[in-house]
């Protein structure tokens, strides 16, 4: 998917958004003009926003959008897997279009979060025999800008 994101990324609107129709219908959700927006915002902002943020800057898109369908939107694409919801024990919860395994690095000063490759991670002996959906490998500091 992280492939898929970049390319999206690269394409006009129109073209975008037939591809992000195929991903909702090829996950059984229905296709609405606010899950769309929804979806394709998270595509062109990889920064972690906000449910807010993605509500606020929507809201400007399409004003008649509501809070409630924002989060209900998020919530659905959390459970078909195609967005993840990052929860870094701050005030709000942070969303991003599903991508390959992943860090993030979270400035604790400006609260900037950057991805951050992570490879070759070594499970202990003693999860051997669990099954295990996904790690989370969080780096906290202060970034160049802040430094």
């Amino acid at each position: 998917m992280e492939n898929l994101a970049k390319n999206l990324r690269t394409q006009e609107y129109g073209h975008r958004i037939s591809q992000v129709k195929e991903i909702l219908n090829n996950h059984g959700i229905r296709v609405s003009h606010q899950r769309l927006l929804v979806l394709d915002y998270l595509i062109m902002h990889p920064d972690h926003p906000t449910a807010d943020s993605i509500y606020k800057d929507l809201k400007i898109l399409d004003p008649v959008i509501s809070q409630a369908t924002v989060y209900n939107t998020l919530n659905l694409l959390v459970e078909k897997k195609i967005i993840k919801e990052l929860d870094f024990n701050m005030t709000s919860k942070r969303y991003e279009f599903k991508k390959s395994n992943h860090g993030h690095f979270i400035c604790e000063s400006c609260g900037k979060i950057e991805d951050v490759d992570v490879v070759n991670i070594e499970y202990p002996k003693s999860l051997d025999d669990y099954d295990i959906d996904s790690v989370e490998v969080i780096f906290r500091g202060v970034c160049p800008e802040c430094r």
